[in-house]
């Protein structure tokens, strides 16, 4: 009688989700991942009971002197229950070694890469896993000791999408409310021959140490911790719901260009939000970037807020999380990858030094022209003192006693700016002080005479060749964009 009750409780959750949650969307058949535990066996013979369509799909990790065994054991049962069999075997340990990343991170990557494959291979839109309630309260203690926000903190969606793999398919866990206790029950009611992992005993592994040891401490303070837990994942799934309907907004009223591997926002809209919506914005644009990005922590994200809210004075440029890095251009803010195709846009760039004469433009890349033209007398002294165009600048003729040309920055160049009478800066030093971007500093404009820079067009001229009261003849300069109209 009381297997009958354990089959009952277990099956009505499963079918509960695929009538309530998965209505409309499971379309049959169903990929099924199944390792051979009592998790991916419960769910293989709950389908199977609630008359689903489905494909048994298994991958071997090579990661212990077993797998092959086990993969044979799935084969069969598959067969017994005359359904369609697919696996795979892969090393995950040297997959790991050679992309840098955990085991934990490899097999997930590789068993999901077959599992998604397969599903197109056999056209179906839906995969079910096994993850169930105590996986749940797992990966949600798990987010908290990493310092993730709401979208780790809530745990695993029941019905979720995986982009990095597919677009389009969608990943189920029918056993995600079903407490693992009850699936060993319903096992062994059902004589479902199981096979152990004994590398779920292995407490060099992050989540084993939670599962084996910490859990059972926190259990101590409160027989009911997980399945307070448990609760508590769900509520902030309501709450993460609200938060992101709110980031919808921002993200479209914020967001400048998404381009080749890079995403720009208005530096003015970050700066008067709060710093709990930028982190789930910045979130929001890491797996827009990169969607194999898990776990965002909080420091990752702090960092990316700290540099908006200074606005960009502490830095150029900052490390955001994996291949992602931020920078700030003006009133904009960038988020890349380290792939990214980030145009020039329209600054005035020098790829190749040019001699300047009196009367003859110099074109410069962006489309912008460089000229120099000598005023006789001084007409309008008051006007050119007053003129706080940073294109333009006027030097006394008679200072300049050698040939003028146009470059781009190099090794050891200083500047001694408008304003400072003695010494000299570095000229990076300037550029900095001045916080121009550094993506325009290796081919911005300078113009020199021999080694010595007079003007850096947008910003200062030097301070020995400034006009004064005994100036007689004016040497104008102009650096303006060309207009085609």
């Amino acid at each position: 009688m009381r297997g009958l009750w354990f089959n009952w409780r277990v099956l009505a959750k499963l079918v509960s989700f695929f009538d309530n949650e998965c209505a409309g969307i499971c379309v049959e058949p169903i990929l099924v991942g199944v390792s051979g535990g009592p998790d991916s066996l419960c769910l293989l013979d709950g389908l199977v009971r609630a008359q689903k369509k489905v494909i048994v799909a298994h991958f071997n990790h090579q990661l212990r002197p077993e797998a092959e065994q086990e993969a044979r054991h799935v084969s069969k049962l598959a067969a017994r229950y005359g359904l369609p069999f697919v696996s795979e075997s892969q090393d995950v340990r040297a997959f790991a070694m050679e992309n840098k990343f955990s085991i934990e991170e490899a097999a997930r990557k590789l068993r999901y890469r077959f599992l998604f494959s397969q599903a197109r291979n056999y056209g179906a839109q839906v995969i079910a896993v096994a993850h169930n309630a105590d996986d749940q309260v797992e990966t949600v203690l798990m987010h908290f000791l990493r310092g993730a926000g709401l979208s780790g903190l809530k745990g695993m969606a029941p019905i979720t999408r995986l982009p990095e793999f597919d677009p389009d398919i969608r990943l189920i866990r029918p056993l995600l409310q079903t407490w693992r206790k009850d699936i060993d029950e319903y096992c062994r009611e059902n004589h479902l021959e199981t096979v152990q992992d004994k590398t779920n005993l292995d407490q060099t592994y992050f989540r084993n140490r939670l599962r084996h040891s910490l859990i059972p401490e926190m259990e101590t303070y409160n027989p009911g911790f997980k399945q307070a837990l448990s609760r508590s994942a769900e509520s902030l799934t309501g709450d993460f719901q609200l938060v992101n309907d709110a980031v919808d907004r921002f993200w479209e009223s914020s967001l400048g260009e998404i381009g080749e591997g890079y995403l720009t926002f208005t530096l003015e809209a970050l700066q008067t939000s709060n710093p709990a919506m930028l982190r789930n914005l910045f979130r929001r644009a890491a797996t827009h970037l990169n969607p194999a990005v898990r776990d965002v922590n909080f420091e990752a994200v702090e960092r990316v807020v700290r540099f908006v809210k200074a606005g960009y004075a502490v830095s150029t440029k900052v490390d955001f999380i994996d291949d992602l890095f931020v920078f700030g251009e003006g009133n904009r803010l960038f988020i890349a990858n380290r792939y990214a195709n980030i145009p020039v846009l329209d600054w005035p760039q020098v790829k190749q030094p040019a001699n300047l004469e009196v009367g003859v433009p110099v074109l410069l890349g962006g489309d912008w022209s460089l000229l120099v033209d000598e005023n006789e007398g001084i007409k309008d002294l008051v006007g050119i003192a007053s003129n706080n165009d940073p294109f333009q600048a006027w030097m006394d003729v008679e200072l300049i006693l050698g040939n003028l040309h146009v470059r781009g920055r190099k090794e050891g160049d200083r500047f001694q700016p408008l304003g400072m009478p003695e010494g000299s800066l570095k000229l990076s030093d300037f550029f900095i002080n001045e916080k121009m971007p550094s993506r325009r500093r290796a081919f911005w404009p300078l113009v020199c005479m021999g080694d010595e820079i007079l003007w850096i067009p947008g910003y200062r001229s030097a301070h020995p060749y400034r006009i004064t009261g005994s100036t007689r003849r004016i040497l104008h300069f102009e650096l303006s964009k060309i207009s085609f109209q």
